[in-house]
């Protein structure tokens, strides 16, 4: 789809005053796929385009060339000089994609007063558009989509800890499906790193000061017992707790595994060195962790994207 008519679908919505969500709502699409509609990164299919042109009151061949047609004659004329148009249209295409195969692995850029300034980098898989509808940034490879304009902010990202969020059209704010009155309550809500707990449980668990207790289990183990240098090891609790906190807050059991498995990895491997003296081959187990953590982090991301489709 040309860039010419995705700025006719922005004008068209913005004309019937909906925002992307709540045109995602009535064609029952996602917001991702209205977006992209409207940034020419893909097309509506033919259904789509119908719901569209009976949404906005205009006929098909209106939303699709922006012209209205007014009789059938020029609907005839306008079919001949697209037809004779075609075949110049296609050797014009074939002349470009031959004249840009030698720098396809370079940054494309467009840059036009109407349509604004548009970069995008294949091999990065990175795009950004700054354009009179806003700012849009996305990195198709690590799912990220981060949109700034009059419609409101949106932030979607598949990343680990990432967080899908939004502003909605009545001043609400929705972050990871859930929606808050304001600002300021989501902010009540969400911890210092902007996490947010689902349960009164996972909200006590991550309050509870356990890094206090496990220096304060040190002191009193090195004073009585004078383990002082095996009593280090009480350090690699404190990111299993909070790992289990979370895995009873939101039940991710991929996250817990990792965390549990990379800290048991690494505290028996210094117990073999330290305490053991025997390095080799106990450092075999570190290579284990990120393959380890790259599985994990894949599981996650599949559940995402199942979830979001």
């Amino acid at each position: 789809m040309d860039l010419a008519m995705a700025q006719r679908l922005v004008d068209r919505r913005k004309a019937a005053g909906l925002s992307q969500e709540a045109l995602a709502a009535q064609l029952g699409v996602s917001r991702q796929a209205v977006s992209k509609w409207e940034r020419s990164e893909s097309s509506p299919d033919t259904d789509n385009l119908i719901a569209l042109a009976a949404l906005y009151g205009v006929s098909l061949d209106e939303l699709l060339y922006g012209e209205a047609v007014d009789s059938t004659d020029d609907s005839q004329t306008d079919d001949e000089a697209r037809n004779s148009n075609a075949g110049t249209k296609a050797s014009d295409e074939a002349e470009a994609s031959a004249e840009h195969a030698d720098c396809s692995d370079k940054p494309l850029v467009d840059i036009s007063l109407a349509r604004g300034i548009h970069v995008i980098d294949p091999n990065k898989g990175e795009e950004v558009h700054v354009g009179w509808n806003g700012i849009h940034v996305a990195n198709e490879r690590k799912g990220e989509e981060v949109h700034v304009g009059p419609d409101g902010l949106y932030i979607d990202t598949l990343e680990d800890d990432g967080h899908s969020m939004h502003t909605n059209d009545d001043g609400t704010v929705t972050i990871d499906g859930e929606t808050f009155s304001s600002w300021k309550e989501a902010h009540d809500k969400l911890d210092h790193h902007g996490k947010h707990f689902h349960t009164k449980v996972g909200r006590a668990w991550n309050k509870f000061p356990f890094p206090a207790l496990v220096a304060l289990a040190y002191l009193v183990l090195g004073i009585v017992y004078s383990t002082w240098a095996t009593g280090l090891f009480l350090v690699f609790l404190i990111p299993v707790y909070y790992a289990l906190g979370d895995f009873i807050d939101q039940r991710r059991l991929s996250k817990l595994i990792d965390v549990v498995y990379s800290v048991s990895a690494e505290a028996w491997f210094l117990y073999m060195w330290l305490c053991l003296g025997q390095p080799h081959p106990a450092w075999v187990i570190l290579i284990t962790i990120p393959v380890v953590k790259a599985l994990m982090r894949w599981c996650r991301k599949q559940w995402k994207c199942r979830k979001q489709a």
